[in-house]
């Protein structure tokens, strides 16, 4: 597997994170526009960004990392820095979920997160669909 550059993949989650920030629909399972409209405010809090380029840079590479294009918490939580608030996680992978670029698979692992009380949990694994992330650069190029 070819190593993505570093730029590239800031670049990448720019682009993930703005196109997350949409209106989306809320995502299935959740209560509905509540639960949507609060990760879309977390995601989009300016104070946020960085916290938030962060999960989404380590999701992408995790994901980018698997022949299926597949990513689940188990694997790529220890890679997030202490400094990240637990509630963004959440949030972020609720808002990319929504923009259609976190795709349930179905199938689920047990978590291994002992620490957010969380452990042997169901958790969903996910896929990245890269095809929505084009997408939207073509409407916004389209736009412009």
């Amino acid at each position: 597997m070819k190593a993505v550059p570093f730029a590239e993949l800031v670049s990448l989650a720019r682009a993930m994170v703005a196109r997350a920030g949409g209106h989306g629909s809320p995502v299935q399972g959740e209560s509905g526009e509540t639960a949507a409209t609060v990760a879309a405010l977390l995601t989009a809090e300016p104070r946020n960004e960085a916290q938030v380029l962060t999960i989404v840079t380590v999701i992408v590479r995790d994901a980018l990392a698997d022949p299926l294009r597949e990513t689940f918490a188990n694997r790529w939580r220890p890679l997030l820095p202490r400094w990240i608030q637990p509630q963004l996680i959440g949030a972020t992978v609720n808002r990319l979920r929504a923009a259609g670029l976190l795709v349930t698979t179905g199938r689920y692992v047990r978590s291994t997160d002992s620490a957010g009380r969380n452990g042997g949990k169901l958790q969903p694994v996910y896929a990245f669909d890269a095809a929505a992330l084009r997408e939207y650069g073509k409407t916004q190029s389209a736009a412009s």
